[in-house]
C-alpha cells in the first residue's frame, strides 16, 4: 500500500514552477510521509522565511561543476571522492551541507504557492498541519529557484552529482539542464527495476532526471533499458571502488558469519532472517552488519541475542578486509558483490515479496536451504572465472569509464 499512497500523494503536490517540477525534488519525502513517517521537523515552518543560498556554490573556471550532499554515508563519499579524484579534467565541488540558508520574504508569492499546495492537498487524507508544512516547502524550494536564477551559469558546461533524485541534487539536475548544461548522476548502489513489492529505489527510474546515469554494470542498463529509459541516457561506467579481486579463501571452514542486513524499508526481511540464525549461534560465530539508518534498533537487537554487531563507523570493506569472515550472508545489499570480490563466499536470503538482483544461484529462505547452501559451497567452491563472470555483467568490475564518459 506504501506505493499507492505514494503515488497518490505525489499525483496531489505536482507543481512545476519555472520548469522545475517541485514534486521530483521532494519524492524521497513523499515517500517516507506515505511510509508513515514523520519527515517534518518542529522548526520546519520557519523555512517559510528562508531559500538556499545557492550564491555561495564554488563556481568553475573550466566549466564543471559537481556537488555533494550526503554527510552520513561514509560509503557513499568514498564512492564520489573516487570517482571525482580519477577524473583528469576535475570538477569544482561545492558540498551542499554546507551552503548556508538567506532570508527570503516574498509575500506575494507565499500567498500564490500556499493557496495552490493547499488546494492540491485538498482531498488528501493527511492533517491539515501536514498540509501547511507542504505549502512551506514549496515556498521554501520556489524561494530557492529564484536565488539560482539571480546566479550566472553560462560559463557552466557540465554538471556531476552523486545522486540525481535526492533533493538539491534534484532540483540542481533539473535546473541545470533546463540551462543546456549537460548532467551527470553517479550510481550509489546497484539500480533494478522493481515488480513485486515496490520500494523506494523505483524512483530512481520514475523519476529519471539526468542527460546521463553512470551505472556500474550492464545490468542497470538491461533492467533500465527494459523499463523504456532511452539508452543514450544510460551510460556503463564501471565499479568505481574496487579494481581488484582476491583470491576465495581456501580452506574455508564456513564458521565465522559476517550477515549484512538491509536498510529500514526491508525491516521485516532483516527480522526474518535473524529469527533463522537464531537457533544457529551454536553452529557459526555471526556477527551482524547494520545499515547505518537502521544501526540503533540491530544493536539492540545484537545486544540482547548475544551476537556481536560491527561499529556504525566501519563500513563493509573495511569489515571484508580484515579477514575474520569465512562467508557471509546478505540482504538486498549491494554488499553482496562486494563480499566477492574480497575473496569471501556469499549468499543471499529471499523473501519472496521482494526482487533480488543479480547474482549467483544462491538464494535460500530457511534454516535448511542455508545449511544446504553452505555444504555446496564447501564441496564445490567457485571459481575465480565464474566470480569475475558475474561481476562483470552485474556491476562493470574491471571497467573505469568514468573519464571517458564525462571528460570526452
Amino acid at each position: 500500500m506504501t506505493y499507492e499512497k505514494y503515488k497518490e500523494l505525489s499525483e496531489a503536490l505536482k507543481y512545476e514552477y519555472n520548469g522545475i517540477e517541485l514534486s521530483h525534488v521532494v519524492a524521497t519525502r513523499i515517500w517516507g510521509m506515505a511510509n508513515g513517517e514523520d519527515v517534518f521537523g518542529s522548526l520546519h515552518f520557519f523555512r517559510l522565511f528562508f531559500a538556499l543560498d545557492f550564491r555561495k556554490l564554488k563556481m568553475p573556471h573550466n566549466g564543471f561543476l559537481s556537488t555533494f550532499m550526503e554527510t552520513f554515508r561514509k560509503d557513499h563519499c568514498d564512492l564520489y571522492t573516487g570517482v571525482t579524484n580519477s577524473l583528469s579534467l576535475k570538477p569544482k565541488i561545492s558540498y551542499l551541507y554546507e551552503i548556508p540558508k538567506r532570508l527570503s520574504i516574498h509575500p506575494l508569492l507565499w500567498i500564490n504557492v500556499i493557496n495552490r499546495v493547499l488546494k492540491n492537498l485538498k482531498n488528501q487524507r493527511i492533517g491539515f498541519v501536514d498540509k501547511l508544512h507542504w505549502a512551506v516547502e514549496y515556498v521554501y524550494l520556489v524561494q530557492t529557484i529564484c536565488v539560482l536564477d539571480s546566479i550566472d551559469f553560462s560559463r557552466v558546461n557540465k554538471y556531476l552529482c552523486m545522486c540525481h533524485i535526492l533533493s538539491m541534487e534534484n532540483l540542481l539536475t533539473q535546473y541545470l539542464r533546463k540551462k543546456g548544461v549537460i548532467t551527470f548522476s553517479l550510481e550509489e548502489g546497484i539500480y533494478m527495476v522493481y515488480k513485486k513489492n515496490i520500494v523506494l529505489g523505483s524512483i530512481a527510474y520514475e523519476l529519471f532526471e539526468t542527460d546521463h546515469l553512470l551505472c556500474w554494470g550492464q545490468y542497470t542498463k538491461d533492467e533500465y533499458i527494459a523499463y523504456g529509459i532511452n539508452p543514450d541516457r544510460i551510460d556503463v561506467a564501471g565499479y568505481p571502488k574496487c579494481h581488484y579481486l582476491a583470491d576465495l579463501k581456501t580452506p574455508n571452514a564456513y564458521q565465522k558469519c559476517l550477515v549484512m542486513l538491509a536498510g529500514p524499508i526491508f525491516g521485516d526481511v532483516n527480522a526474518k532472517l535473524l529469527d533463522i540464525l537464531d537457533n544457529m549461534s551454536d553452529e557459526y560465530d555471526i556477527t551482524l552488519k547494520s545499515h547505518p539508518a537502521n544501526y540503533e534498533i540491530m544493536m539492540d537487537y545484537a545486544k540482547s541475542h548475544g551476537l556481536k554487531i560491527v561499529p556504525k563507523t566501519q563500513t563493509v570493506n573495511d569489515c571484508l578486509n580484515t579477514g575474520n569472515y569465512d562467508f557471509c550472508i546478505a540482504v538486498n545489499t549491494t554488499a553482496y558483490y562486494e563480499s566477492w570480490m574480497a575473496g569471501i563466499p556469499c549468499v543471499r536470503y529471499f523473501d519472496e515479496r521482494f526482487d533480488n538482483f543479480f547474482g549467483f544461484e544462491d538464494l535460500f529462505s530457511t534454516r535448511e536451504e542455508l545449511i544446504s547452501m553452505i555444504n555446496e559451497y564447501r564441496s564445490t567452491p567457485k571459481s575465480k572465472d565464474e566470480v569475475i563472470k558475474m561481476l562483470e555483467y552485474a556491476i562493470g568490475f574491471g571497467l573505469d569509464n568514468y573519464d571517458k564518459l564525462i571528460n570526452s
